[in-house]
Protein backbone atom coordinates (compact mmCIF):
# COMPACT_ATOMS: atom_id res chain seq x y z
CA UNK A 1 0.00 0.00 0.00
CA UNK A 2 1.71 2.94 -1.14
CA UNK A 3 0.80 6.51 -1.35
CA UNK A 4 -0.52 7.31 -5.07
CA UNK A 5 -1.26 10.90 -4.07
CA UNK A 6 0.82 13.61 -2.79
CA UNK A 7 0.63 15.22 0.92
CA UNK A 8 -2.57 17.82 1.00
CA UNK A 9 -0.18 20.47 2.49
CA UNK A 10 -2.65 23.80 1.90
CA UNK A 11 -5.74 22.29 3.47
CA UNK A 12 -3.96 20.61 6.08
CA UNK A 13 -1.87 24.03 7.24
CA UNK A 14 -5.09 26.09 6.43
CA UNK A 15 -6.59 23.82 9.71
CA UNK A 16 -3.40 23.65 11.84
CA UNK A 17 -3.74 27.52 11.20
CA UNK A 18 -7.17 28.37 12.32
CA UNK A 19 -6.39 25.62 15.33
CA UNK A 20 -3.40 27.66 16.00
CA UNK A 21 -4.97 30.65 16.35
CA UNK A 22 -7.92 29.73 18.06
CA UNK A 23 -5.56 28.14 20.86
CA UNK A 24 -3.14 31.56 20.70
CA UNK A 25 -5.98 33.97 21.13
CA UNK A 26 -6.94 32.65 24.52
CA UNK A 27 -3.36 31.56 25.28
CA UNK A 28 -3.66 34.34 28.22
CA UNK A 29 -6.61 33.50 30.13
CA UNK A 30 -7.78 32.31 32.90
CA UNK A 31 -3.90 32.49 34.00
CA UNK A 32 -1.07 30.13 35.59
CA UNK A 33 -2.42 26.48 35.82
CA UNK A 34 -0.69 24.92 39.00
CA UNK A 35 0.77 22.70 36.95
CA UNK A 36 2.39 24.42 34.63
CA UNK A 37 4.05 26.73 38.04
CA UNK A 38 5.31 23.66 38.81
CA UNK A 39 6.99 22.61 35.59
CA UNK A 40 8.08 26.57 35.43
CA UNK A 41 10.05 26.05 38.79
CA UNK A 42 10.66 22.68 37.02
CA UNK A 43 12.69 24.13 34.70
CA UNK A 44 14.84 26.19 37.14
CA UNK A 45 16.04 22.52 38.01
CA UNK A 46 17.14 20.84 35.66
CA UNK A 47 18.02 16.98 36.11
CA UNK A 48 17.83 13.80 34.53
CA UNK A 49 14.45 12.90 36.03
CA UNK A 50 11.96 14.28 37.91
CA UNK A 51 9.13 12.19 40.63
CA UNK A 52 6.23 12.07 38.47
CA UNK A 53 7.37 12.93 34.96
CA UNK A 54 10.36 12.85 32.71
CA UNK A 55 12.70 15.74 32.18
CA UNK A 56 11.64 16.85 28.38
CA UNK A 57 8.57 18.96 29.79
CA UNK A 58 11.08 20.64 32.13
CA UNK A 59 13.86 21.32 29.29
CA UNK A 60 10.98 22.54 27.18
CA UNK A 61 10.10 25.10 30.67
CA UNK A 62 13.28 26.09 30.16
CA UNK A 63 13.45 26.74 26.63
CA UNK A 64 10.37 29.28 27.13
CA UNK A 65 12.07 30.94 29.79
CA UNK A 66 14.91 31.85 28.09
CA UNK A 67 12.58 33.17 24.47
CA UNK A 68 10.12 34.52 25.86
CA UNK A 69 10.88 35.11 30.24
CA UNK A 70 7.88 34.54 32.66
CA UNK A 71 5.34 34.72 29.42
CA UNK A 72 2.28 32.34 30.01
CA UNK A 73 1.61 32.58 26.35
CA UNK A 74 5.19 32.35 25.62
CA UNK A 75 5.04 28.79 27.70
CA UNK A 76 2.07 27.73 26.02
CA UNK A 77 2.96 28.27 22.42
CA UNK A 78 4.87 25.11 23.08
CA UNK A 79 1.97 22.99 23.62
CA UNK A 80 0.16 24.63 20.57
CA UNK A 81 3.04 23.83 18.59
CA UNK A 82 2.91 20.79 19.51
CA UNK A 83 -0.09 20.19 18.88
CA UNK A 84 0.04 21.54 15.43
CA UNK A 85 2.49 18.59 14.84
CA UNK A 86 0.07 15.99 16.08
CA UNK A 87 -2.39 16.85 13.47
CA UNK A 88 0.55 17.08 10.56
CA UNK A 89 1.88 13.91 11.31
CA UNK A 90 -2.28 12.95 11.55
CA UNK A 91 -2.49 13.59 8.05
CA UNK A 92 0.67 11.70 7.59
CA UNK A 93 -0.88 8.78 8.78
CA UNK A 94 -3.86 8.77 6.32
CA UNK A 95 -1.73 9.44 3.44
CA UNK A 96 1.00 6.18 4.31
CA UNK A 97 -2.70 4.48 4.01
CA UNK A 98 -3.17 5.48 0.58
CA UNK A 99 -6.16 8.71 1.41
CA UNK A 100 -7.11 10.71 -0.98
CA UNK A 101 -6.35 14.73 -0.20
CA UNK A 102 -9.62 15.57 0.75
CA UNK A 103 -9.37 12.38 3.53
CA UNK A 104 -6.02 13.85 4.25
CA UNK A 105 -7.79 17.01 4.95
CA UNK A 106 -10.58 15.29 6.94
CA UNK A 107 -8.14 14.06 8.89
CA UNK A 108 -6.48 17.24 9.98
CA UNK A 109 -9.87 19.00 10.82
CA UNK A 110 -11.08 16.21 12.92
CA UNK A 111 -8.02 15.39 15.05
CA UNK A 112 -7.41 19.09 15.41
CA UNK A 113 -10.74 20.22 16.34
CA UNK A 114 -12.05 16.97 18.57
CA UNK A 115 -12.68 17.77 22.12
CA UNK A 116 -10.34 16.10 23.42
CA UNK A 117 -7.69 17.72 21.27
CA UNK A 118 -9.12 21.70 22.30
CA UNK A 119 -8.97 20.30 26.13
CA UNK A 120 -5.81 19.01 26.07
CA UNK A 121 -3.43 21.47 23.72
CA UNK A 122 -3.79 24.79 25.45
CA UNK A 123 -1.76 24.05 29.23
CA UNK A 124 1.22 23.14 29.09
CA UNK A 125 1.80 19.87 30.23
CA UNK A 126 3.33 17.11 28.94
CA UNK A 127 -0.16 15.97 27.73
CA UNK A 128 0.35 17.58 24.37
CA UNK A 129 4.05 16.15 23.85
CA UNK A 130 3.31 13.16 24.50
CA UNK A 131 0.14 13.23 21.98
CA UNK A 132 3.04 14.29 19.26
CA UNK A 133 5.36 11.52 20.21
CA UNK A 134 2.85 8.90 20.60
CA UNK A 135 1.38 9.71 16.98
CA UNK A 136 4.81 9.94 15.63
CA UNK A 137 5.96 6.38 16.86
CA UNK A 138 2.55 4.90 15.47
CA UNK A 139 3.43 6.55 12.32
CA UNK A 140 6.67 5.34 12.20
CA UNK A 141 5.76 1.65 13.38
CA UNK A 142 2.82 1.86 10.35
CA UNK A 143 5.81 2.44 7.83
CA UNK A 144 7.72 -0.12 9.20
CA UNK A 145 4.57 -2.72 8.79
CA UNK A 146 3.81 -1.09 5.12
CA UNK A 147 7.84 -1.84 4.38
CA UNK A 148 9.27 1.64 3.93
CA UNK A 149 10.13 2.70 7.70
CA UNK A 150 13.47 3.10 9.49
CA UNK A 151 14.26 1.14 13.04
CA UNK A 152 16.88 3.61 14.17
CA UNK A 153 13.79 6.83 13.74
CA UNK A 154 11.34 4.33 15.77
CA UNK A 155 14.48 4.02 18.14
CA UNK A 156 14.93 7.63 19.00
CA UNK A 157 11.03 8.65 19.02
CA UNK A 158 10.35 5.63 21.68
CA UNK A 159 13.45 7.08 23.74
CA UNK A 160 12.35 10.86 23.18
CA UNK A 161 8.59 9.86 23.49
CA UNK A 162 9.81 8.35 27.44
CA UNK A 163 11.65 11.44 27.90
CA UNK A 164 8.74 12.80 27.54
CA UNK A 165 6.20 11.08 29.27
CA UNK A 166 5.86 7.40 30.95
CA UNK A 167 3.15 6.21 29.81
CA UNK A 168 4.01 5.83 25.93
CA UNK A 169 5.77 2.48 27.17
CA UNK A 170 2.05 0.95 27.29
CA UNK A 171 2.09 1.72 23.44
CA UNK A 172 5.53 0.32 23.03
CA UNK A 173 4.96 -2.88 24.81
CA UNK A 174 1.66 -3.75 22.94
CA UNK A 175 3.56 -2.82 19.52
CA UNK A 176 6.28 -4.83 20.15
CA UNK A 177 3.42 -7.70 21.55
CA UNK A 178 1.38 -7.12 18.59
CA UNK A 179 3.97 -7.14 16.11
CA UNK A 180 5.11 -10.55 17.50
CA UNK A 181 2.02 -11.77 16.90
CA UNK A 182 0.77 -10.96 13.42
CA UNK A 183 4.55 -9.58 11.93
CA UNK A 184 7.44 -11.26 13.37
CA UNK A 185 8.82 -10.67 9.83
CA UNK A 186 8.97 -7.08 10.86
CA UNK A 187 10.90 -7.71 14.10
CA UNK A 188 13.54 -10.32 12.42
CA UNK A 189 15.19 -7.30 10.58
CA UNK A 190 18.82 -6.25 12.67
CA UNK A 191 16.96 -2.78 12.75
CA UNK A 192 14.80 -3.26 16.01
CA UNK A 193 17.52 -4.17 18.42
CA UNK A 194 19.62 -1.09 17.53
CA UNK A 195 16.06 0.61 18.12
CA UNK A 196 15.72 -0.81 21.61
CA UNK A 197 19.50 0.12 21.92
CA UNK A 198 19.13 4.06 20.40
CA UNK A 199 15.96 4.38 22.65
CA UNK A 200 17.64 3.05 26.11
CA UNK A 201 20.80 5.07 25.52
CA UNK A 202 17.99 8.35 25.48
CA UNK A 203 16.59 6.87 28.69
CA UNK A 204 19.82 6.78 30.53
CA UNK A 205 19.39 10.21 32.29
CA UNK A 206 16.44 9.49 33.76
CA UNK A 207 17.72 5.81 35.04
CA UNK A 208 21.22 7.67 36.13
CA UNK A 209 18.26 9.99 37.83
CA UNK A 210 15.87 7.47 39.26
CA UNK A 211 18.95 5.33 40.70
CA UNK A 212 19.90 8.21 42.89
CA UNK A 213 16.72 8.96 44.15
CA UNK A 214 15.37 5.60 45.30
CA UNK A 215 13.34 4.68 41.91
CA UNK A 216 10.85 7.31 43.25
CA UNK A 217 8.83 7.21 40.29
CA UNK A 218 8.28 3.85 40.70
CA UNK A 219 7.23 3.72 43.68
CA UNK A 220 5.46 7.31 42.72
CA UNK A 221 3.24 5.68 40.19
CA UNK A 222 2.18 2.37 42.21
CA UNK A 223 0.91 4.45 44.95
CA UNK A 224 -0.34 7.65 43.13
CA UNK A 225 -1.85 10.53 45.07
CA UNK A 226 -5.66 11.20 44.60
CA UNK A 227 -6.74 13.64 41.98
CA UNK A 228 -8.66 15.71 40.59
CA UNK A 229 -9.50 14.33 37.28
CA UNK A 230 -9.46 10.40 38.81
CA UNK A 231 -12.45 9.00 37.02
CA UNK A 232 -14.30 5.71 37.47
CA UNK A 233 -13.75 2.92 35.05
CA UNK A 234 -17.55 3.70 33.95
CA UNK A 235 -16.58 7.58 33.79
CA UNK A 236 -13.62 6.44 32.03
CA UNK A 237 -15.64 4.39 29.07
CA UNK A 238 -18.48 7.57 28.72
CA UNK A 239 -14.74 9.87 28.36
CA UNK A 240 -13.17 7.77 25.85
CA UNK A 241 -16.27 8.41 23.20
CA UNK A 242 -16.32 12.24 24.56
CA UNK A 243 -12.19 12.92 23.29
CA UNK A 244 -13.40 12.24 19.86
CA UNK A 245 -17.50 12.61 20.35
CA UNK A 246 -19.41 13.14 16.97
CA UNK A 247 -15.89 11.87 15.41
CA UNK A 248 -15.99 8.73 17.38
CA UNK A 249 -17.90 6.30 14.74
CA UNK A 250 -14.62 7.52 12.99
CA UNK A 251 -12.58 5.86 15.05
CA UNK A 252 -14.06 2.57 15.17
CA UNK A 253 -13.75 2.87 10.72
CA UNK A 254 -10.25 2.98 11.53
CA UNK A 255 -9.47 0.58 13.90
CA UNK A 256 -11.78 -2.13 11.84
CA UNK A 257 -10.23 -0.83 8.08
CA UNK A 258 -6.55 -1.81 10.14
CA UNK A 259 -7.91 -5.33 11.78
CA UNK A 260 -8.81 -5.88 8.30
CA UNK A 261 -5.39 -5.22 6.88
CA UNK A 262 -3.39 -8.48 8.16
CA UNK A 263 -0.31 -6.14 7.81
CA UNK A 264 -1.56 -3.63 9.89
CA UNK A 265 -3.30 -5.57 12.28
CA UNK A 266 -0.46 -4.95 15.13
CA UNK A 267 -1.68 -1.15 15.01
CA UNK A 268 -5.19 -2.20 15.39
CA UNK A 269 -5.02 -4.26 18.33
CA UNK A 270 -2.44 -1.64 19.74
CA UNK A 271 -5.23 1.06 19.81
CA UNK A 272 -7.19 -1.11 21.32
CA UNK A 273 -5.39 -2.62 23.75
CA UNK A 274 -4.06 0.60 24.83
CA UNK A 275 -7.39 1.55 25.72
CA UNK A 276 -8.42 -1.78 27.76
CA UNK A 277 -4.71 -1.26 29.52
CA UNK A 278 -5.64 1.85 30.68
CA UNK A 279 -9.61 1.19 32.09
CA UNK A 280 -7.81 -2.11 33.62
CA UNK A 281 -4.86 0.14 35.08
CA UNK A 282 -6.61 2.89 36.82
CA UNK A 283 -5.19 5.29 33.90
CA UNK A 284 -7.18 8.38 33.11
CA UNK A 285 -9.08 9.00 29.56
CA UNK A 286 -7.09 10.94 27.63
CA UNK A 287 -4.11 9.01 28.65
CA UNK A 288 -5.51 7.19 25.32
CA UNK A 289 -6.13 10.15 23.22
CA UNK A 290 -3.08 9.45 21.11
CA UNK A 291 -4.45 6.11 19.84
CA UNK A 292 -7.63 7.09 18.91
CA UNK A 293 -6.24 10.23 17.08
CA UNK A 294 -4.44 7.25 14.97
CA UNK A 295 -7.47 5.55 14.21
CA UNK A 296 -9.11 8.63 13.55
CA UNK A 297 -6.81 9.32 10.87
CA UNK A 298 -7.10 5.94 9.43
CA UNK A 299 -10.79 5.97 9.92
CA UNK A 300 -10.87 9.21 7.79
CA UNK A 301 -10.44 6.94 4.42
CA UNK A 302 -13.84 5.21 5.33
CA UNK A 303 -15.13 8.45 5.98
CA UNK A 304 -14.16 9.94 2.58
CA UNK A 305 -15.42 6.91 0.62
CA UNK A 306 -19.16 7.12 2.20
CA UNK A 307 -19.26 10.90 2.21
CA UNK A 308 -21.21 12.27 -0.59
CA UNK A 309 -21.45 16.16 -0.42
CA UNK A 310 -24.62 15.90 1.14
CA UNK A 311 -23.58 13.54 3.87
CA UNK A 312 -20.53 15.84 4.61
CA UNK A 313 -22.18 19.10 4.84
CA UNK A 314 -24.80 17.68 7.47
CA UNK A 315 -21.74 15.51 9.09
CA UNK A 316 -19.61 19.09 9.50
CA UNK A 317 -22.53 20.83 10.37
CA UNK A 318 -23.35 18.75 13.32
CA UNK A 319 -19.70 18.56 14.18
CA UNK A 320 -19.28 21.79 14.20
CA UNK A 321 -22.02 22.74 15.84
CA UNK A 322 -21.59 20.28 18.90
CA UNK A 323 -17.59 21.87 19.00
CA UNK A 324 -19.03 25.43 19.37
CA UNK A 325 -21.68 24.05 22.08
CA UNK A 326 -19.05 22.40 23.75
CA UNK A 327 -16.11 25.04 23.12
CA UNK A 328 -16.01 27.21 26.52
CA UNK A 329 -15.38 23.81 28.42
CA UNK A 330 -12.42 23.04 25.78
CA UNK A 331 -11.03 26.51 26.16
CA UNK A 332 -11.22 29.82 28.28
CA UNK A 333 -13.30 31.52 25.44
CA UNK A 334 -15.36 33.23 27.59
CA UNK A 335 -14.59 35.76 29.99
CA UNK A 336 -13.38 34.35 33.24
CA UNK A 337 -16.67 36.42 35.06
CA UNK A 338 -18.93 35.39 32.08
CA UNK A 339 -17.49 32.06 33.03
CA UNK A 340 -17.84 32.13 37.06
CA UNK A 341 -21.02 33.37 36.52
CA UNK A 342 -22.37 30.41 34.04
CA UNK A 343 -20.93 27.77 36.52
CA UNK A 344 -17.91 27.16 33.74
CA UNK A 345 -14.95 27.40 35.84
CA UNK A 346 -16.57 24.86 38.67
CA UNK A 347 -17.52 22.38 35.50
CA UNK A 348 -13.73 22.26 34.63
CA UNK A 349 -11.51 21.82 37.46
CA UNK A 350 -8.40 23.27 35.06
CA UNK A 351 -10.13 26.52 35.22
CA UNK A 352 -10.57 26.28 39.19
CA UNK A 353 -6.65 25.80 38.93
CA UNK A 354 -5.98 28.67 36.92
CA UNK A 355 -7.59 31.56 38.75
CA UNK A 356 -6.77 33.73 41.78
CA UNK A 357 -2.95 33.23 41.80
CA UNK A 358 -1.86 37.00 41.29
CA UNK A 359 -4.53 37.85 44.37
CA UNK A 360 -2.71 34.72 46.33
CA UNK A 361 1.18 36.04 46.15
CA UNK A 362 -0.09 39.27 47.19
CA UNK A 363 -1.67 38.44 50.13
CA UNK A 364 0.94 36.37 51.22
CA UNK A 365 3.63 39.26 50.66
CA UNK A 366 2.03 40.99 52.80
CA UNK A 367 2.01 38.63 56.11
CA UNK A 368 5.35 37.10 55.22
CA UNK A 369 7.06 39.70 56.99
CA UNK A 370 9.48 38.47 59.71
CA UNK A 371 9.29 35.09 58.15
CA UNK A 372 12.22 33.05 57.82
CA UNK A 373 10.75 30.29 55.72
CA UNK A 374 7.72 29.99 53.90
CA UNK A 375 6.47 26.48 53.52
CA UNK A 376 3.79 25.49 51.06
CA UNK A 377 1.86 22.66 50.99
CA UNK A 378 1.19 21.94 47.18
CA UNK A 379 3.58 22.67 44.36
CA UNK A 380 0.97 25.26 43.06
CA UNK A 381 1.07 27.35 46.16
CA UNK A 382 5.21 26.90 46.53
CA UNK A 383 5.82 27.82 42.39
CA UNK A 384 3.62 31.11 42.40
CA UNK A 385 5.47 32.33 44.76
CA UNK A 386 9.01 31.14 43.14
CA UNK A 387 8.11 32.94 40.32
CA UNK A 388 5.68 36.25 40.88
CA UNK A 389 6.33 36.53 44.56
CA UNK A 390 8.44 40.09 45.78
CA UNK A 391 10.94 40.31 49.13
CA UNK A 392 10.04 36.86 49.86
CA UNK A 393 12.06 34.76 51.97
CA UNK A 394 12.37 31.30 50.71
CA UNK A 395 9.84 28.98 49.65
CA UNK A 396 9.73 25.20 50.47
CA UNK A 397 7.28 22.61 49.59
CA UNK A 398 7.81 19.01 50.15
CA UNK A 399 5.00 18.12 47.51
CA UNK A 400 6.77 15.71 44.91
CA UNK A 401 9.65 16.88 43.07
CA UNK A 402 9.86 20.04 45.62
CA UNK A 403 11.26 17.85 48.22
CA UNK A 404 14.72 17.44 47.03
CA UNK A 405 14.54 21.66 46.23
CA UNK A 406 15.09 22.22 50.07
CA UNK A 407 16.39 25.78 50.61
CA UNK A 408 19.23 26.15 53.31
CA UNK A 409 17.39 28.20 56.15
CA UNK A 410 18.76 28.58 59.70
CA UNK A 411 15.86 30.64 60.70
CA UNK A 412 12.65 28.96 62.64
CA UNK A 413 10.02 31.51 62.06
CA UNK A 414 7.76 30.05 59.40
CA UNK A 415 4.31 31.31 57.40
CA UNK A 416 2.68 27.87 56.31
CA UNK A 417 0.60 27.56 53.38
CA UNK A 418 -2.26 25.33 53.16
CA UNK A 419 -2.10 23.63 56.58
CA UNK A 420 -4.27 22.57 58.89
CA UNK A 421 -3.28 23.31 62.75
CA UNK A 422 -3.59 19.31 62.75
CA UNK A 423 -1.45 19.00 59.74
CA UNK A 424 1.35 21.54 60.98
CA UNK A 425 2.76 19.34 63.60
CA UNK A 426 6.38 19.95 62.79
CA UNK A 427 5.41 23.67 64.25
CA UNK A 428 4.79 25.55 67.68
CA UNK A 429 2.35 28.10 67.93
CA UNK A 430 -0.11 27.78 64.67
CA UNK A 431 -1.78 31.03 64.11
CA UNK A 432 -4.12 31.68 61.15
CA UNK A 433 -3.09 35.01 60.01
CA UNK A 434 -5.00 34.66 56.56
CA UNK A 435 -7.20 32.71 54.19
CA UNK A 436 -6.97 32.42 50.50
CA UNK A 437 -9.57 33.89 48.38
CA UNK A 438 -12.12 31.62 46.95
CA UNK A 439 -13.02 34.34 44.38
CA UNK A 440 -13.67 33.52 40.55
CA UNK A 441 -14.22 29.77 42.42
CA UNK A 442 -10.14 29.41 43.06
CA UNK A 443 -9.81 25.70 44.20
CA UNK A 444 -7.34 27.00 46.68
CA UNK A 445 -10.15 29.53 48.43
CA UNK A 446 -10.28 28.77 52.11
CA UNK A 447 -7.38 27.48 52.24
CA UNK A 448 -4.86 28.58 55.83
CA UNK A 449 -2.12 31.19 55.71
CA UNK A 450 -0.76 30.70 59.24
CA UNK A 451 2.34 31.87 61.25
CA UNK A 452 3.89 28.91 63.51
CA UNK A 453 7.80 28.17 65.16
CA UNK A 454 9.37 25.03 63.71
CA UNK A 455 10.65 22.24 66.25
CA UNK A 456 14.13 23.23 64.90
CA UNK A 457 15.80 24.37 61.68
CA UNK A 458 13.94 23.81 58.12
CA UNK A 459 16.68 20.61 57.45
CA UNK A 460 15.46 19.04 60.89
CA UNK A 461 12.01 19.67 60.36
CA UNK A 462 12.17 18.45 56.93
CA UNK A 463 11.60 14.47 57.70
CA UNK A 464 8.12 15.54 59.79
CA UNK A 465 6.95 17.95 56.81
CA UNK A 466 7.82 15.33 54.30
CA UNK A 467 5.90 12.92 56.28
CA UNK A 468 2.86 15.32 56.43
CA UNK A 469 2.99 15.31 53.06
CA UNK A 470 3.19 12.02 52.08
CA UNK A 471 0.06 11.04 54.53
Amino acid sequence: MKPDVGFAVRPVLVAVGLKCALELAVAGRYGWHRDELYYAVAGLHLQGGYVEFPPVTALLAALARELFGWSLVGLRAFTILASAGTVVVGALVARELGATRRAQTLAAVMIGFSPGMLGTNLLFQPVAFDQLATMVVLWLALRLALGRGSWPLLGVAAGVGLETKYTIAVVLVLLIGTFLVWRRDVLRSSGFPLAVAIAAVLLIPNIVWEAGHGWTSVHWFLNPPPSGSDETRPQFIVNVVLLTLVAFPVVVAGVVSLVRNRALRPLSWTVVGTVVAYFVLGGKSYYALPVLLFALAAGAISLDRWATRRRLLVAGAVFGAVGVVSLPLALPVLPLHTAVRHGVVKARSDYQSEVGWSAYVRLVERHATGADVIVADNYGEAGALELFGRGLPPVASADVTMRYWRPQVTGRQALVIGYSRDAAGFCNGYRVVARISAADDSDEGGEPIARCTLHGTLAEAWPSIVATQEN
